[in-house]
């Protein structure tokens, strides 16, 4: 017969009497041993109180087992005292509406709003907006750190993270108020109210062109434009005002004509780069990207990025640039004048406004100024660190003729 005593039933495995055993709620803990479900074991005797963890501890686990179930204990308890003080009562289930209850479950744990958009997980259930979750994983790239969850600090990645849709169903179901008639609408719907069926979304005076300057709801714009003091101007006031519009218009042309004009230049190349993250030899370890070596006009180049122009602690910055060079690795003789711009790659999702900038290569001056990669805003930037690596579309035109937007 075994003589092995039981888990619960040796005094000097658990602490208590043989006949005084905690009572232990069932599956209280994963097959793998990971997640807690229940952690908060009851004593069918009062004398003397227990914690699972401690149970687990001594009973011949790893001491580390213990700390990471009151980390994750903590974590969670902070986590549901920062939703109810988001929802503004003292508990979930007070006096607050379904409503108000469930955006204060399903909330980000980050920054504590509903998203709209995709709603990801860690591997033990904590909900992070795709926002806040790729702020997570640059902060962790520019630190050379593995990025944690804020909650219970397991590991996130791509691969370690998935994608919660049932709660983006039910986001997308839950009422919200129009930020303009302060009507509630649900969340699926929203995007469209708001641009096109609320009558109090701002809205320009129709008669904008000829220097009208008014901005307002859109129920009130009907009586606005019929007494607009537009409607008194001489007939040379409104022909110098769309002498205006039409210059802002032929300027715009002019940018669009530009690139059209350097798209059919004959010396033309464009190339797609993948940009590799690599760090500075120097402490603090900067991060940058860097491409191989490709050829260009019987050329050896290469282009760099880094971020917020080498700052030397980028990642205490919420607002976040990316910057790149072209450098010219073959040695000449004469001067080269060449245009260059980065747009996205094929495929690509990454919202940017490609801007075109030049630069004269000669023999000494073989590096191009620091260029705004014109990403929409950090949110964007934040979308590429999270990111291993990252592709572009690299523009280049060299040629007697220079089609620049400056001309």
């Amino acid at each position: 017969m075994d003589s092995t005593p039981s888990l619960l039933g040796a005094e000097s495995l658990t602490g208590h009497p043989v006949d005084e055993t905690p009572e232990i709620p069932l599956a209280a803990i994963s097959a793998s041993g990971d997640d807690v479900i229940n952690p908060t074991p009851t004593l069918v005797s009062s004398k003397r109180p227990s914690t699972y963890c401690g149970l687990v501890s001594q009973a011949g686990k790893s001491p580390g087992r213990k700390r990471d179930c009151d980390n994750l204990l903590v974590a969670d308890t902070n986590e549901r005292a920062l939703k109810r003080q988001k929802l503004g009562t003292s508990d979930v289930s007070g006096d607050a509406s379904l409503t108000e209850r469930l955006n204060a479950l399903l909330c980000c744990v980050v920054c504590l709003n509903l998203s709209k958009f995709s709603m990801y997980q860690c591997r033990r259930g904590h909900l992070m907006c795709a926002d806040c979750f790729n702020h997570l994983l640059a902060d962790g790239r520019l630190r050379d750190q593995f990025s944690t969850c804020p909650s219970c600090r397991v590991d996130i990645s791509y691969d370690t993270v998935v994608r919660n849709l049932c709660v983006e169903d039910v986001i997308y179901e839950l009422p919200s108020e129009c930020r303009y008639c302060s009507k509630e609408f649900p969340n699926k719907s929203m995007y469209r109210h708001e641009r096109e069926e609320c009558e109090k979304r701002p809205t320009h005076c129709k008669y904008s062109r000829v220097g009208c300057q008014w901005l307002g709801p859109r129920i009130m714009a009907p009586e606005h434009e019929s007494k607009c003091a537009c409607l008194n101007k001489s007939a040379e006031e409104i022909v110098n005002d769309l002498g205006t519009s039409d210059t802002k218009a032929d300027k715009e042309k002019k940018i669009f004509n530009a690139f059209f004009n350097l798209l059919s230049h004959e010396n033309m190349a464009f190339i797609e780069l993948r940009f590799k993250p690599l760090r500075t030899n120097e402490f603090p370890h900067k991060l940058f990207f860097e491409t191989s070596r490709f050829s260009a006009f019987n050329l050896e180049w290469i282009v760099k990025t880094t971020v917020n122009n080498n700052e030397r602690e980028p990642y205490r910055s919420s607002q976040r640039v990316i910057t790149y060079q072209l450098i010219l690795k073959t040695k000449i003789y004469v001067s080269m004048d060449m245009d260059f711009f980065a747009g996205k790659g094929p495929y690509s999702t990454i919202r940017m406004f490609p801007q075109m900038y030049k630069y004269t290569f000669t023999e000494y001056n073989t590096t191009s100024e620091w260029n705004d990669l014109s990403l929409v805003d950090s949110d964007e930037v934040n979308r590429l660190l999270a990111n291993y690596d990252f592709n572009i579309r690299f523009f280049m035109f060299l040629g007697e003729k220079q089609y620049t937007l400056q001309n």
